[in-house]
């Protein structure tokens, strides 16, 4: 494996650090031996400068140790982890710009307690093992966390697709758009578009799409897909070629990702679809009229994103967009679970959480747990609907949930339909909004008193053991009921 420069200056200052503690001796003191400055010998431990032969040779005197083993790579069985880490490439896979880091600042505070540090990534590495954590799960962690930190818009992204509208002419309704974009691909960036392109693929039956790069853009879709799914496959791969996203899937994200800037990449193409698709203004307008209706109709829900021309998870998404830019109000989550009918499990695939959501552990729980309930409510709904053979299986879905612990109360709009029809794959998309008094006074509907309330408790949670959504497990939720019976106990002796 080729170790870059700076990982190898690295690796040069964390065994000089150590032999030189080794040997007692302090900056000065191996300065005086060696006749090498101080300054000089703090750039090296830091990694920033690697020493002439002339001065590691006087270096592996003063220190009571060879050339050869100065110059090695191998560190001591102490620094093992670290050396792992900096033999891989990850430091420079990491998103460290999205906190103000590249990987040199990391190192340079590696070097200041390298034992420590040695000890705290050892132990990370047995956590991910035993959690089968992967570096694709610290990526879309920290889009998620960019996202939210920018209250999920982003201007830039939405004036590139109002400028793209302009330029196809495009109306309310989306008048000839699939058209328009095969003509844009193929006009303007040389694509080759085939809309039965899997065919001949049985292996790839379950892909959207493929895009083949060499020796021209080809993408090849699955002829299975709706008129609103290729849609948004062509009006995503116009998104991917005018932000000039290099790195970029060649198909699906969850397929295969390679670095952070193939996930942002996704989703900025993602971003700027939708935006063109959900025109800003008309669908902010279109919100601030929905939350002046006194009551709320499920079946207008369904119509207008049928209306939109749109998939109800980009529909949802956009409000995520608009709400806090628009009606200032960020205390909402977005989910989406998959319901595997083949293996009957539920997995929680997508998830935002508004800026104004607390992060504490018990408002993890209770917003997951309110998250769990709704969705696992509708895609069994949807499966019986399924297995009766009725008509009309996309339905929305309205609810008022709340953890059996907690005061605050959620209205959960949600979404649920099948992936894309006969896989046995359905999907339950919600948006959920904590109902203080902001929200309330913002939301006519919210007051409508045919929504269905509903309190999730503890045993609900832990009879469930096929969901797989960051919750803890049973023991563990025995175990919070257990603290809080306790708590409870304890408040009611003090008072």
């Amino acid at each position: 494996m080729q170790i870059s420069a700076q990982n190898v200056r690295f690796i040069f200052g964390l065994k000089l650090k150590q032999l030189r503690a080794e040997n007692n001796y302090s900056l000065s003191q191996l300065s005086g031996l060696t006749n090498i400055s101080k300054s000089y010998l703090n750039e090296i431990e830091k990694g920033k400068k690697y020493p002439k032969p002339e001065k590691i040779g006087n270096l592996a005197k003063a220190l009571n140790t060879s050339y050869d083993n100065l110059v090695s790579l191998q560190l001591s069985k102490q620094l093992t982890p670290i050396s792992a880490l900096v033999k891989s490439d990850i430091l420079n896979e990491l998103p460290l710009e999205f906190f103000g880091l590249s990987a040199n600042d990391l190192l340079v505070i590696l070097a200041s307690a390298p034992i420590q540090f040695s000890a705290f990534v050892d132990a990370l590495i047995r956590i991910g093992r035993e959690h089968d954590f992967k570096v694709e799960s610290l990526y879309f962690s920290v889009l998620r966390s960019f996202q939210e930190m920018n209250n999920n818009y982003f201007p830039e992204l939405e004036t590139a697709a109002k400028k793209l509208r302009k330029e196809l002419h495009l109306d309310a309704h989306l008048t000839q758009i699939e058209e328009k974009l095969m003509s844009l691909l193929e006009t303007n960036f040389e694509y080759q578009i085939n809309l039965d392109g899997l065919k001949d693929k049985p292996k790839l039956a379950y892909l959207r799409y493929l895009l083949v790069s060499n020796p021209s853009p080809t993408l090849l879709i699955n002829k299975k897909l709706t008129p609103t799914q290729i849609t948004f496959i062509l009006s995503r791969e116009v998104s991917y070629n005018i932000l000039n996203a290099k790195k970029r899937p060649q198909t699906s994200s969850w397929i295969e990702t390679k670095s952070f800037e193939h996930v942002l990449n996704n989703f900025r193409s993602y971003y700027m679809a939708s935006a063109l698709l959900l025109d800003e203004r008309s669908f902010t307008k279109g919100l601030v009229d929905f939350t002046k209706k006194q009551i709320f109709k499920p079946e207008e829900v369904v119509a207008l994103i049928k209306e939109t021309n749109v998939s109800s998870e980009v529909f949802m998404l956009r409000i995520t967009n608009l709400v806090p830019r628009y009606f200032r109000y960020s205390n909402f989550f977005f989910t989406r679970y998959n319901h595997s009918i083949n293996d009957n499990t539920f997995t929680l695939s997508k998830a935002l959480n508004g800026a104004g959501l607390a992060q504490s552990d018990s408002n993890h729980l209770e917003d997951k747990a309110c998250q769990r309930w709704v969705a696992m409510k509708n895609l069994l709904s949807l499966q019986k609907k399924q297995n009766q053979k009725k008509a009309g299986q996309t339905f929305c879905s309205i609810y008022k949930v709340k953890f059996e612990t907690s005061n605050n109360q959620y209205l959960v709009i949600s979404m649920t339909h099948a992936i894309t029809p006969g896989d046995k794959l359905n999907c339950s998309i919600s948006v959920g909004f904590l109902m203080d008094n902001r929200f309330m006074a913002q939301t006519n509907f919210a007051h409508d008193p045919a929504i269905k309330e509903h309190t999730v408790t503890y045993d609900w949670l832990k009879g469930q053991t096929n969901v797989y959504d960051g919750i803890s497990n049973t023991p563990i939720l025995a175990r919070e009921q257990e603290l809080v019976d306790l708590r409870s106990e304890i408040k009611n002796v003090l008072s």
